[in-house]
């Protein structure tokens, strides 16, 4: 009896470990949920090992980006996600009729003229799985709303823009 109180209370104190703990700082608990919210992804990281995620939904891939990371590059305190095309698809026009509806989608033209949506926020440790799995499903919005704006700018600015 003795001993399986203290097995019991080890699971217990292994369970409240915070390294088994999910942590929205941490590019790889981000991903996890991205791989459960209807996307798929890839933990990668760049030149100078930052973490990046590439992501896709549907047929369109997009990026999630982590800035002001720790010396590890395992925590990190913001989260940017992104989507971009390699062509010109809208005016400068366009794109800020979009922004003028958007909240927390806003769009910009790159030094080529393409356009890329954004949604970014502060990660914290105290996010739930959750709150991640919603910013996410927010983010996956954007996505496709976005890409329904960039079919037909247009005909999009003239359903949904007052």
């Amino acid at each position: 009896m003795k001993n399986t109180a203290v097995l019991i209370a080890m699971a217990l104190a292994l369970l409240a470990t915070p390294a088994l703990a999910f942590d929205a700082r941490k590019p790889a608990d981000v991903l996890s949920v991205l791989q459960t919210n209807g996307a798929s992804g890839e933990l990668k990281a760049d030149d100078k090992g930052e973490p990046w995620i590439k992501g896709k939904v549907g047929k369109l891939t997009f990026e999630v980006n982590f800035f002001r990371c720790d010396k590890a590059k395992t925590a990190c305190e913001v989260v940017i996600y992104q989507l971009g095309w390699d062509e010109p698809l809208v005016t400068l026009e366009q794109l800020n009729a979009w922004n003028r509806r958007t909240f927390l989608c806003p769009a910009y033209l790159n030094k080529k003229n393409h356009p890329y949506a954004w949604y970014g926020l502060r990660a914290s440790a105290t996010d739930t799985r959750e709150v991640v799995a919603a910013q996410q499903e927010e983010w996956l919005g954007c996505v496709a709303e976005f890409d329904d704006f960039t079919s037909d700018p247009a005909a999009f600015i003239k359903a949904n823009v007052d």
